[in-house]
């Protein structure tokens, strides 16, 4: 229990860099347990790293802002409110930010940016229908049940998984492209 206690202080008293800290470790363990599922003979410690990074980066922080962003909408009636929430972060914020962090993570391994951007535009529709079966009612529970410090927390939790998945979605595709054979004028018969 003292160790609940002593992460309840820290959290209350640096929420975002808890967040952090938590974010990078739960998505880690996320890609090395989808590494571990999907029979990789060799841990690519260095893909682990690009997730955890990833979720340290470019998602926890602003999640921490936008969670905060949204206790601002407000409505007399709480399920309105909840709902009114929910709504927003799925229908607004969710389509940039799945594109955002799709670019984000090709840039991480070493992609130019118009690859990356190209890569998102293949993946997002996929990642983003995806994420309409799960994160709503995440969210909902989120909006109606998890104190506002907590709500990043939560998020990576559930991303365990989510991020098991999308690590396997966007890695997958990596390892499936067809190779590219170089012009003519560059083959060396």
């Amino acid at each position: 229990m003292n160790l609940f206690r002593t992460f309840n202080a820290t959290l209350a008293r640096r929420p975002l860099i808890t967040q952090i800290v938590v974010s990078g470790a739960v998505s880690g363990a996320g890609d090395a347990f989808t590494q571990y599922l999907t029979g990789h003979k060799k841990w690519d410690y260095m893909r682990t790293a690009r997730f955890s990074c990833l979720a340290a980066v470019f998602i926890a922080p602003p999640l921490n802002v936008w969670f905060r962003v949204l206790e601002r909408v407000r409505h007399s009636n709480r399920h309105a409110q909840v709902f009114a929430r929910m709504s927003i972060d799925q229908f607004m914020f969710s389509p940039i930010f799945n594109a955002i962090i799709l670019v984000n993570l090709r840039l991480l391994e070493g992609l130019p940016l118009s690859n990356s951007v190209d890569r998102m535009k293949k993946d997002w529709y996929d990642v983003y229908t995806s994420s309409l079966k799960l994160w709503p009612a995440v969210q909902l529970i989120n909006f109606y049940f998890v104190p506002l410090n907590y709500r990043v927390i939560l998020i990576q939790v559930v991303a365990f998984f989510w991020n098991s998945w999308l690590s396997f979605k966007t890695q997958t595709s990596v390892l499936e492209e067809p190779t590219v054979e170089p012009p003519a004028q560059y083959n060396v018969d």
